[in-house]
């Protein structure tokens, strides 16, 4: 047991649970629970949608992933970061000015009294929300795993159970509150890993970290091509100089792009998930209704356009540099079939390196904090869709709000318990792959119908039903055929991300039904609040 690294685990965790008790005296009215009485101000919605975002995903993932297979999986962190670019241009303002708390709320404000639309909305938020919450346990398992040395199983019911307690008793207060430190924590912990890497290795130019892989065969590939078990020995060195010259001969490298995505169609469903999807996700758009004014809201996505995108760029170069010094770890971790420690470890590991203890616990630590504040913020999205949207819309619009928010809590706790089931399945799968399937959701889900109820006043709502009903189908089906192994459904290959086939479909759904359709809701009246002049 690594005893500092842990005690630097315990503070940070510490801090957070303790952030969550201290507010859980705002928890008693609705608009504290959900939204934070939307006293929340710029500056730390850009820090909380930061923290939201960079997610074990984008720490533990995005780096694991690069550190295994090299250029071809940049496009994770690119994609994240343009996605926010859409959100920015096209539904940032527009969203906030309506001033709903959800995105069925939204909806329904055009399309008033839609028990179907509201129902869509229900559903595609809760599956994508929960979708997003399996790959953070997973990330956190692994984590435990290097800590601790604990069961994965074990690792994720512990870690599921305390998030659970802690949304229950903070609300939407602490969760922000948290989001913000952890962005500080990660952000920070990235750049300290990544200099100490570029001065003790790469003779203080990070551009020798690119010269370093652009030989190397990425690690996956290289532990997939040792067919007879054989144990490669030695430094990082001289592992990828056998690797390199006896098994493939000069195949493919880290720099050779196709080792994930190995063609056109691969690729553009990949970029195409991330790019719509960060515009689709419920837990990102219910951030925007915590502040107070709809300017706050495109200054806050500006502030996460430079946070993210600097972290994004240090995660990049940090990915590569474990490529070159972890590579005998990494093909030995594949070899012993912990998978799940090879993609997603990549950043602890690299911290431990270069900073021994202390950064491995600061790595580790912040990671923790990451996963405990997006599943947390994921939680809060659920809770407040299944009891705001449709309990008290749908099943007891009569009920108190102390009732409300116990049904909200509920809700919390089953979404969570399930989530913990089915990590406890994926247990194997790299943390930013599952997040980037979650995105291609979101992008076939709520970027089109909300992209096309805020611009078009033709849209209808038969139009938004088919929109919503053709994505969710064909994406959850594309992604169920992924993880299951299939390599094609209906004659049409799976991708390794559905949004080619998804997104196309629900825009080609919605315009078609809204051209077969009059009923555009009340249309004048929404144009008129989501495009109204900034106060």
């Amino acid at each position: 047991m690594n005893v500092i690294a842990l005690s630097i685990v315990l503070v940070l965790v510490s801090i957070t649970i303790g952030i969550a008790w201290y507010s859980r005296r705002w928890t008693r009215t609705t608009s504290e629970f959900y939204v934070a009485g939307q006293k929340i101000s710029w500056v730390q919605n850009a820090l909380a949608l930061t923290g939201d975002y960079l997610s074990a995903a984008s720490f533990l993932g995005v780096t694991g992933a690069i550190a295994i297979l090299g250029i071809d999986r940049t496009w994770d962190a690119i994609g994240y970061f343009g996605g926010y670019i859409v959100l920015l241009a096209l539904l940032a303002v527009p969203l906030r000015k309506v001033g709903k708390f959800t995105a069925s709320e939204i909806l329904t404000t055009r399309f008033r009294a839609s028990k179907t639309v509201r129902t869509s909305a229900m559903l595609g938020s809760t599956i994508i929300s929960s979708f997003y919450i399996v790959p953070q346990l997973v990330g956190a398992g692994a984590l435990m795993q290097i800590l601790l040395g604990w069961d994965y199983v074990f690792s994720v019911l512990i870690i599921g159970t305390i998030v659970i307690i802690y949304v229950v008793m903070g609300g939407m207060r602490a969760t922000t509150y948290n989001a913000v430190i952890q962005a500080i924590v990660l952000w920070f912990a990235m750049l300290l890993i990544l200099l100490l890497t570029v001065i003790l290795f790469f003779d203080y130019n990070p551009m020798n970290i690119i010269d370093s892989v652009s030989g190397l065969v990425p690690p996956e590939v290289a532990a997939g091509m040792i067919s007879d078990g054989a144990v490669v020995e030695g430094n990082y060195q001289e592992v990828i100089n056998e690797v390199s010259d006896k098994l493939t001969g000069g195949a493919d490298t880290a720099l050779t792009p196709g080792a994930f995505a190995p063609d056109w169609m691969n690729l553009f469903a990949l970029a195409t998930g991330l790019v719509f999807g960060t515009a689709g996700l419920p837990h990102v758009l219910k951030r925007y209704y915590t502040v107070d004014k709809p300017k706050d809201a495109r200054t806050s996505t500006i502030g996460v356009l430079f946070a993210i995108g600097s972290f994004y760029v240090m995660a990049i170069f940090a990915g590569l540099a474990a490529m070159v010094l972890l590579y005998p770890d990494l093909i030995g971790f594949f070899q012993a079939g912990e998978e799940s420690v090879a993609q997603n470890m990549a950043i602890p590991l690299l911290g431990e390196l270069v900073g021994g203890d202390v950064l491995l616990g600061l790595a580790i630590g912040g990671a923790f904090c990451a996963i405990l504040s997006t599943v947390a913020g994921l939680l809060m999205t659920i809770g407040t869709t299944l009891t705001h949207d449709y309990y008290m819309e749908l099943i007891n619009p009569d009920a108190s709000e102390k009732k409300e928010v116990f049904v909200a809590k509920l809700s919390i706790v089953a979404t969570g318990i399930i989530a913990v089931l089915v990590a406890l399945a994926l247990g194997d799968q790299n943390v930013s792959f599952l997040v980037t399937l979650a995105f291609g959701i979101a992008a076939s889900v709520f970027f089109p119908v909300l992209f096309m109820s805020v611009w078009w006043k033709g849209y209808t709502r038969q139009g938004a039903i088919a929109t919503m009903a053709t994505g969710l189908i064909i994406a959850v089906l594309f992604v169920v055929a992924h993880l299951v192994g299939m390599t094609s459904v209906l004659g049409l290959p799976v991708l390794v991300n559905p949004a080619l086939y998804s997104l196309p479909s629900a825009i080609i759904a919605g315009i078609v039904v809204s051209l077969f359709t009059n009923d555009v809701g009340e249309v004048d009246k929404f144009m008129a609040l989501a495009h109204r002049k900034e106060e």
